[in-house]
């Protein structure tokens, strides 16, 4: 599944950011449809990663402008918590667990029920859980009062991915997704984010330096290169030798 044909869901267009003297991006600019995986690739100190923090909230942009189903994002309001209210989640490659807490626990970190307004309410939380991981076909996940050390890299990776698209989200940002895991793991975490796609039409920004990983899973490529959104490439006409050449040169 991907938005081909429908209106975009994310609009970024001509965004510019600076740090000190350095001008990390110069001039970015891509879309995003629901359903679609758009992977942003560049290599070292391209671009790639000030893109995606940009678009998450994490930096605010210089110039250039942003809109989100249709409505521009004001400079005012552009942050972490409103893009979160946007429907954006990030899923970074530290995860961002807490390792000694359990899958409910990492789950609902800043969203912990409580009864009577006193009581981790741990039953409901456990009931979410579950749902969640039944709705991402996570069938490896059986002990839930295991702490999140416990379980695999790739076991870890569905929990972080759940959390992200647990609470509604519509825009999930997979930072590295894979870069610590091995080929059963990686795998596994690509199927999942193809179900997540194809069965609640989450769209994802894929930000990796595994090429061969991109074309699997995205349905557009964004090169960057020294600052500037250069290339777009649909998938099925681009070869890795191809791709390699545009982040090299960008051309």
């Amino acid at each position: 599944m991907n938005g081909s044909g429908a209106e975009p869901l994310l609009t970024v267009e001509h965004v510019t950011k600076s740090f000190g003297g350095v001008q990390a991006m110069r001039d970015g600019s891509f879309d995003l449809k629901r359903g679609e995986v758009v992977a942003i690739v560049g290599g070292n100190g391209a671009g790639k990663s000030t893109l995606a923090k940009i678009v998450s909230g994490a930096h605010v942009p210089d110039s250039g402008r942003i809109c989100i189903k249709g409505v521009e994002v004001s400079r005012a309001d552009h942050s972490v918590s409103h893009m979160q209210a946007c429907g954006i989640e990030v899923v970074y490659q530290d995860l961002a667990l807490v390792p000694n807490m359990t899958a409910p626990y990492n789950l609902f970190l800043g969203r912990i029920p409580r009864k009577w307004g006193l009581f981790v309410d741990e039953k409901k939380m456990r009931k979410k859980t579950r749902e969640v991981l039944e709705q991402l076909n996570v069938t490896t996940v059986q002990d839930l009062s295991q702490p999140i050390s416990s379980m695999s890299g790739g076991q870890q990776q569905s929990i972080a991915i759940g959390r992200a698209i647990a609470w509604g989200s519509d825009i999930v940002i997979l930072d590295e997704p894979t870069a610590a895991l091995g080929p059963n793991e990686t795998a596994e975490v690509e199927r999942l984010v193809e179900d997540v796609r194809d069965q609640h039409g989450t769209s994802f920004i894929l930000i990796s330096h595994n090429l061969d990983q991109v074309r699997r899973l995205a349905d557009r490529i964004i090169v960057t290169h020294h600052g500037v959104t250069s290339r777009e490439f649909k998938r099925d006409e681009i070869t890795s030798d191809r791709l390699v050449k545009a982040i090299t040169l960008g051309e």
